[in-house]
C-alpha cells in the first residue's frame, strides 16, 4: 500500500510523526495499516518523489494531488483518504 503526503517540515521530522502514529495506534490510515494483520511499523519505508523549493502550501497541495492521481493512492487502492 502506498501513501502520498506533503510537508513543509523536514522529512526526518515527518517520518518520526508517522512512526509515532503507528506506535501509539492513532486513528490514522497509516497507523491502521501498519498495525493491521501481517504488517509492522518496521515495514514502513519512505521515498521522496520530489523536492519543491516554492514555499507555497497551495503549490505543494497541487503536486500532492498530482502524485495521488498518478500512483492511484486514494483509498481503497492506497492509504490516502479525503479527510487527511
Amino acid at each position: 500500500m502506498v501513501y502520498v503526503g506533503e510537508t513543509s517540515r523536514s522529512l526526518k521530522e515527518r517520518a518520526k510523526e508517522h512512526e509515532a502514529d503507528v506506535r501509539l495506534r492513532r486513528d490514522k490510515p497509516i497507523s491502521e495499516h501498519f498495525n493491521g494483520t501481517g504488517h509492522r511499523g518496521q515495514d514502513m519505508s519512505i521515498s521522496v518523489l520530489t523536492q519543491i523549493r516554492d514555499s507555497s502550501r497551495y503549490y505543494r497541495l497541487i503536486k500532492e494531488l498530482e502524485f495521488i492521481k498518478k500512483f492511484e493512492t486514494k483509498s481503497p487502492n492506497g492509504l490516502n483518504t479525503n479527510n487527511q
